[in-house]
């Protein structure tokens, strides 16, 4: 992000994904998945209820992201693109900084 907005875009056609990406990325779904599972069914909660809740609230935020960041985009540009870009780099370094200080 902070690439493209500072030295121009680098508009390359998206390249294929190989299996071995997506096997990753389905175990990864699969592991995060089992937590939250596990987790309900100590906390007995309705699940029913909590997975309405949950796909509710997807659905808002991704919608919502998606409108904003368009509405964004077209009007600052590599500007909104920067600030993204520096919003992850800072929170990633927070949570670096968090899990590397002692307690």
């Amino acid at each position: 992000m902070l690439y493209a907005a500072i030295w121009g875009s680098t508009d390359n056609p998206p390249k294929g994904r190989s299996l071995a990406a997506l096997m990753a990325t389905a175990v990864g779904t699969s592991i995060d998945a089992m937590a939250v599972g596990i987790s309900l069914a100590l906390l007995q909660v309705n699940i029913v209820i909590v997975a309405i809740a949950i796909g509710l609230a997807t659905f808002a935020m991704s919608s919502g992201g998606m409108l904003v960041g368009r509405l964004i985009g077209n009007r600052l540009g590599r500007l909104a693109e920067l600030i993204a870009g520096l919003a992850l780099l800072g929170l990633g370094t927070m949570i670096l900084f968090e899990h590397l200080s002692p307690m």
